[in-house]
């Protein structure tokens, strides 16, 4: 759907990922009533290999809204220019067709599938693999 309907406000959580030096998460704050509507982070950092894993979830109630990739942009936007990373991999279960179209908007590759490699709601699923790389990255308003 573009740009979120609404402004979202980032206040950024402490987690011990961040306090390891391992990732960072972010809470996601609505900003016209300052409701938590989910979060967005990095994990799995490594500076030696300048990678990481990029995770979100939002509230269903805000799904479609445009608020996973206003968050995920300004993330990866840290990663890049901050973090000096090279790439940025993220994972979405196979039924979670929107996650995936997400991903794709913010310019990730779909590399491949981890058969069985997760359980969602009791289910056993798979999850399709994203990659991100430096020089695919586009930061501007040529998204």
């Amino acid at each position: 759907m573009g740009r979120a309907q609404e402004p979202c406000r980032v206040v950024v959580t402490q987690h011990a990922d961040r306090e390891e030096g391992t990732g960072a998460r972010v809470a996601v704050d609505r900003a016209s009533d300052g409701a938590f509507i989910g979060w967005c982070g990095l994990t799995g950092w490594n500076p030696d290999f300048r990678s990481a894993s990029l995770g979100y979830i939002f509230d269903a109630d805000v799904w479609g809204h445009g608020y996973a990739t206003e968050t995920a942009h300004a993330v990866l936007r840290w990663a890049f220019d901050t973090l000096d990373l090279n790439r940025v991999q993220a994972e979405a279960d196979t039924r979670n067709a929107a996650s995936a179209r997400v991903l794709k908007k913010l310019g990730f590759v779909h590399e491949g599938t981890l058969r069985e490699d997760c359980v969602v709601n009791g289910d056993v699923s798979d999850s399709w693999v994203f990659g991100l790389l430096r020089r695919e990255w586009r930061p501007a308003a040529d998204r």
